[in-house]
């Protein structure tokens, strides 16, 4: 019988080293609690693993977004409803004024209350939002509200729109032409010039005035909710866009888990038996190795 030294030696020598590498790879995992190092580990895994990386990478910048959005779009909301408030205050006044048996003097109180409430309007219209721009204004920070050749004029917002997720984005602009302004010669800042004017100076048309401005003030009061309307419906979309990250945020934290986190009852258990299998390996090595010729042939 002829045996081959080297075909021993080396067969022992790979089996020992296999058991040596799985060994230290499992006390990596134990260390660490991930059972994937390397990519080679696990290629496809590693490929899921690199996928979720993006995935909350993209995640922290739409969450800033959402935060920025959601402060933005609940500042007009408290803004409009001011303003609607304000708005719902003149119209009272109004009707007021419209009481045939005031005296002149006291529709020119009315009107001093109305310059007030005018005035509150544009100091609201032009408040700044959480970025130091105009609410209502343009984004290159143009006042929404400016006095001009004795009228109030409104600038457009330009359309600010910001991504909260992969393909959605949601505009947070509200223009003060869109707030002011419930139809082409509905105009609540110049309708309360006008009014305030009428309501000090008298005359025999002030009737006339007060009962235009009564049916403007309506239309204003109703325009100023249903613009605060649109932007609460986006406040709540912003709001379930939230959750929705949130859900989907735990959900991948636990599916990147189950695929990278190693077990650590499972791999020290299969530590263990790697290390009996390499130690009853190592000592049946050492006894054939100190084997001479004669105890082969015995």
């Amino acid at each position: 019988m002829q045996i081959s030294t080297s075909v021993f030696y080396d067969t022992a020598s790979r089996r020992m080293t296999a058991l040596t590498g799985k060994a230290n790879a499992l006390q990596v995992q134990i260390s660490t609690g991930k059972k994937l190092t390397n990519p080679s580990d696990d290629a496809a895994a590693a490929a899921q693993v690199a996928e979720f990386d993006r995935r909350d990478a993209d995640d922290v910048v739409y969450k800033t977004n959402l935060t920025l959005a959601g402060s933005l779009l609940q500042q007009a909301d408290t803004t409009l409803g001011q303003i609607g408030n304000q708005v719902q205050k003149a119209l009272e006044l109004t009707t007021q004024a419209a009481n045939g048996t005031l005296s002149d003097a006291n529709r020119a109180s009315v009107g001093d209350q109305l310059a007030s409430i005018r005035d509150a309007l544009v100091g609201l219209a032009n408040s700044k939002d959480a970025r130091g721009l105009p609410l209502f204004g343009a984004a290159a920070g143009t006042d929404a509200v400016t006095m001009t050749n004795g009228r109030y004029s409104y600038s457009q917002a330009n359309v600010s729109e910001i991504p909260i997720a992969d393909g959605q984005t949601v505009d947070v602009s509200v223009g003060a032409d869109r707030v002011f302004k419930a139809g082409a010669n509905d105009d609540t800042l110049n309708v309360l010039n006008t009014l305030v004017t009428a309501l000090k100076t008298g005359g025999s048309d002030v009737g006339a005035t007060i009962k235009d401005a009564m049916d403007k003030l309506h239309a204003a009061n109703d325009n100023v909710a249903t613009v605060q309307a649109s932007v609460g419906a986006r406040e709540a979309r912003v709001e379930l866009q939230q959750g929705l990250q949130q859900a989907a945020s735990t959900d991948r934290a636990q599916l990147r888990s189950s695929i990278e986190d190693a077990d650590p009852v499972a791999t020290i258990t299969q530590l263990q038996q790697t290390m009996t299998v390499l130690q009853a390996t190592q000592a049946s090595f050492t006894k054939l190795t100190s084997l001479s010729l004669f105890d082969y042939l015995k």
